[in-house]
């Protein structure tokens, strides 16, 4: 493309547009299509995503309709390009997220939990009420968690029962916190979120910052100290 050909009309350089749900909106290089959504205020559902870390596209539940394509693509990860037209919410993509967050229900064993085991604990919960799935509903999947709730630590409770695999906690010890503390052991349903030999926190890197509590989408870890202190007011309102 000549430089002529890069200027507006009016001879300024062009500025990159991008169409979401009928709304075209300028967008900056580099920008994925779900950076631009949530800048203009249009929701796409994810459980992998954190905002402070590198886009992973695990969950695939921001995948969404560009024209043009032969299939959906993950929001989170593919960048906008000008001119492109997306859909965020099609007959297909919804039907999609719906079997998407059915299959992550059939082997959750525990929906509700908890507000005060970390601040994101309600994101899965909240989702599958905003699309009325039930854990096993319709489908029977293969539990993949094993808990250590045998872990003396005093800080965080790792109730692996029911995490999902999004990877929230390893990525953000790994990019955020710089400890590696957490790790994925095996592959498949035999996927397990570890430490080190398969021991307890106090006995890795882990500094119990806290930051893997507050990432994680479904409460499967969980903040000891605000779930205890919670437990004595309750026990002091009763006495």
């Amino acid at each position: 493309m000549s430089a002529q050909e890069s200027l507006a009309p009016n001879g300024r350089e062009a500025v990159p547009t991008i169409t979401i749900d009928g709304q075209t909106v300028a967008f900056t290089p580099g920008e994925t299509i779900y950076e631009v959504a949530r800048r203009i205020g249009a929701w796409i559902p994810t459980l992998c995503y954190d905002p402070r870390l590198e886009p992973f596209g695990g969950c695939r539940l921001c995948m969404v309709s560009v024209e043009g394509m032969a299939g959906p693509v993950a929001s989170c990860t593919f960048q906008a390009a000008d001119g492109m037209v997306v859909h965020t919410a099609t007959a297909e993509m919804e039907s999609l997220r719906r079997i998407l967050l059915e299959m992550v229900a059939s082997e959750n064993p525990r929906i509700q939990v908890d507000p005060l085991r970390g601040y994101a604990s309600q994101e899965l919960a909240d989702l599958l009420a905003r699309y009325r799935v039930a854990p096993h509903q319709r489908l029977a999947g293969a539990h993949s968690g094993r808990s250590r709730l045998d872990d003396p630590n005093p800080f965080i409770l790792r109730d692996y029962d029911l995490c999902i695999s999004c990877y929230r906690c390893v990525r953000v010890c790994a990019e955020q916190e710089g400890d590696y503390a957490i790790s994925v052991a095996h592959r498949g349903f035999r996927t397990q979120i570890t430490v080190e030999f398969d021991g307890f926190l106090r006995d890795s890197a882990c500094t119990f910052c806290g930051q893997c509590v507050q990432t994680c989408p479904t409460g499967a870890l969980a903040d000891r100290k605000a779930l205890r202190f919670a437990l004595e007011e309750k026990g002091a309102r009763s006495a």
